[in-house]
């Protein structure tokens, strides 16, 4: 009687206890694109860079999510979200394509792109208040500039230089997911200029062999921050999940310490410090908007 009165409890006990599956914790994963110093990958694995410890802090905001990710590029991300699979991406550019196959969380701000040129080519630029003009710059003929086949450039340059390779007055070459390969291209003299942002200049600076150091000189055609987001694919999935990481940008954004101390370590100090009165407006800003929606 003894036995089977355990039995009763035991079995009683085991059945008030929550299935394996109902313990594990929901997946969301994230489909990143290599960019040195945004997300920084060894042997396939995500290994640190400002767009991952920004997903960190809404990781802490989302302890029921478990967080998985799958470097791929970005050409990838976007056929996998428009097949409809359950996934999201950060630190991408909004765009018309892009709307298409995801829904859209204004997350970050990055700082505006630079032309990025060795320091005797800086000499022959022609800058005024410490910019150089993209128009004047396109319309040289003795400097050879590109853009990275797999880059969205920020909206503020992009169509002018859309214009450009159509016209022939600049090149457009793959290489690297991200393009860094341009920039060590500008540093051994094959080309003279291209365009990207400081903290992806330093984080290549720090681990690839350089023949010439590069300098960045701002755009005169961009001056303002740039709005950096999530996509999560457009599906009734990715509006859940969108939803719940909006709230998650806002509450974040609300404590803006964190964010600020992210732009710290990543950034130039000349730079953090030209911007940190605007990263503050716009957290704020962003703390108060109103909740997104999408449909």
């Amino acid at each position: 009687m003894r036995r089977s009165f355990y039995s009763t409890l035991l079995a009683t006990l085991l059945g008030a206890l929550p299935c394996a599956g109902a313990l594990q914790a929901e997946e969301l994963v994230w489909g990143v694109v290599p960019l040195s110093g945004a997300v920084n990958v060894h042997e396939g694995q995500v290994v640190g860079g400002v767009l991952f410890e920004a997903i960190q802090l809404l990781a802490a905001r989302l302890p029921e999510l478990q967080m998985r990710y799958e470097v791929l590029p970005m050409a990838r991300v976007e056929q996998r979200m428009g097949e409809q699979d359950e996934m999201c991406s950060s630190g991408q550019l909004q765009s018309p394509e892009r709307d298409r196959v995801g829904y859209f969380v204004p997350y970050l701000v990055s700082t505006p792109m630079h032309v990025l040129v060795r320091a005797q080519t800086r000499e022959q630029l022609q800058i005024e208040d410490g910019q150089v003009s993209l128009g004047w710059l396109l319309d040289n003929p003795y400097l050879r500039g590109a853009v990275a086949t797999n880059r969205v450039y920020p909206p503020d340059i992009r169509e002018q230089l859309l214009q450009a390779h159509a016209e022939g007055r600049i090149a457009q070459l793959g290489g690297s997911l991200a393009g860094e390969n341009l920039l060590l291209m500008v540093s051994h003299r094959r080309l003279d200029y291209v365009f990207d942002y400081p903290v992806i200049y330093t984080e290549v600076s720090r681990h690839f062999s350089l023949s010439d150091a590069l300098v960045s000189v701002p755009l005169r055609e961009s001056s303002q921050l740039v709005s950096v987001g999530i996509y999560c694919s457009r599906n009734e999935w990715g509006a859940r999940m969108a939803k719940r990481l909006d709230q998650a940008v806002r509450e974040v954004a609300a404590a803006p310490a964190s964010y600020l101390a992210l732009y710290q370590r990543w950034l130039p100090p000349e730079v953090f410090a030209h911007y940190r009165e605007q990263l503050l407006q716009y957290f704020a800003q962003r703390a108060s908007a109103p909740p997104l929606l999408f449909e």
